[in-house]
């Protein structure tokens, strides 16, 4: 699975640059049943984005509209049936290549969509249902893509649908030269190919998956993990003050970033959620940028603790029985005079050797998941790999503490 998720990326991923976290995050939450919305300035590959998501599903539809204010249901929703409305007295839609029949949508601008839209995309966001006349139907829809330049204004109303969006993503232009030399030269931006059909997702598999994301364990560790999130954005540093904001999440918004990090450890050939997995919820918390590097920093120091605590704890406990260990062998030598050294009571039962290397392998294994995960940034890797090497060091002082025990 993880195989075959990364090459679908990679094929996603042709002609486009700097759009990796995009596409992967999009992917996840579409496999997730969720949707997304990208913050930036016109102009840096958002549209694009969505165009190539709709390449990951086999014969999939989509749709995509720029909102303006002027903007009306008929142009989302599809337009009255005028035959219908004369025939059977029946006011229903014609939905035929609009939202209500697209796999993959993209609303740009979503903020300027008025609130008849607005209103009837909360249920199709959450519930992927459609009323249409009397009766209610199913959306097929795997994944909304919204796009905006600028946040929902306060006091109009749109604080549901703005909470609807499980990952917000800030989307940026190109950083490197290099990569952006090789745009302006790419003309194959606009035309991409389509990934083979072994690499797209199929109707049959996308049910198949849902189904199974619910059987993905979740520990008590990363429980854990996350009530130590969940406690701490309720003090959240924001850029450049001094200021410390408490942000709300809703019950219903935690139980979708759970799914969302399921979704991860499945797509990845996992049966268990791992710490790495949790790292990027997130794009999930925050509620204006300049609180994302502050809650940043809250999920990745909650997905350290765990080991960084446990360490911690290990290097208490043997400290102690390092100073335990020199008072028995100085009583010894007083009593007896002998110069063999020996374990104190009470210590030959814990193999600290073992211990340390259990702890070291869950290390290891912790960098290895995040130096091969298909949805943590390589900004995110950088910043994760420079948490963990302090502790590495620590275990090579911890190793050499062991031997003074047999000193």
């Amino acid at each position: 699975m993880k195989e075959r998720i990364g090459n679908l990326l990679k094929a996603i991923n042709r002609g486009l640059y700097e759009k990796e976290t995009e596409t992967a995050l999009s992917l996840l939450a579409a496999i997730a049943g969720e949707s997304i919305i990208l913050l930036g300035a016109p102009g840096v590959a958002k549209s694009m984005v969505a165009r190539r998501l709709k390449l990951a599903f086999k014969n999939a539809s989509a749709f995509e509209y720029l909102m303006s204010r002027f903007s009306t249901p008929d142009e989302i929703f599809g337009p009255v049936s005028i035959s219908r409305l004369k025939t059977n007295d029946e006011y229903v839609r014609s939905t035929k290549g609009y939202l209500p029949t697209a796999n993959v949508v993209f609303l740009d601008e979503i903020w300027k969509a008025g609130p008849a839209i607005q209103n009837t995309l909360l249920t199709a966001i959450n519930e992927k249902l459609f009323r249409n006349g009397a009766k209610e139907t199913r959306i097929p829809m795997k994944l909304l893509i919204a796009a905006s330049n600028e946040l929902p204004a306060q006091g109009d109303g749109l604080e549901a649908l703005w909470d609807r969006f499980i990952i917000r993503l800030e989307c940026r232009g190109i950083k490197k030269e290099a990569n952006f030399d090789m745009m302006l030269l790419d003309d194959s931006c606009d035309c991409p190919e389509m990934p083979s059909e072994e690499l797209q997702i199929s109707d049959e598999e996308y049910s198949l998956w849902q189904a199974d994301l619910n059987k993905v364990a979740v520990s008590k560790t990363i429980l854990e993990c996350i009530h130590s999130i969940r406690h701490s954005i309720r003090a959240v540093h924001v850029e450049g003050s001094d200021e410390r904001r408490d942000i709300y999440i809703s019950d219903r918004r935690w139980k979708k970033i759970i799914r969302l990090i399921r979704t991860s450890a499945y797509l990845q050939d996992r049966h268990m959620v791992e710490l790495a997995d949790v790292i990027p919820a997130y794009h999930c918390l925050w509620q204006e940028p300049e609180e994302r590097d502050g809650v940043r920093s809250i999920v990745i120091n909650a997905a350290f603790s765990p080991l960084a605590s446990r360490l911690t704890e290990f290097k208490k406990s043997l400290k102690e029985d390092i100073r335990r260990h020199r008072a028995n062998n100085a009583s010894q030598r007083l009593a007896d005079g002998s110069g063999t050294p020996s374990l104190a009571a009470g210590m030959e039962s814990r193999d600290y050797q073992t211990e340390i290397e259990e702890i070291a392998d869950s290390i290891l294994n912790m960098e290895h998941s995040i130096k091969d995960s298909l949805f943590v940034s390589e900004e995110d890797k950088m910043a994760l790999r420079s948490l963990l090497e302090p502790l590495k060091k620590e275990i090579a002082f911890t190793r050499q503490d062991i031997i003074k025990l047999y000193d």
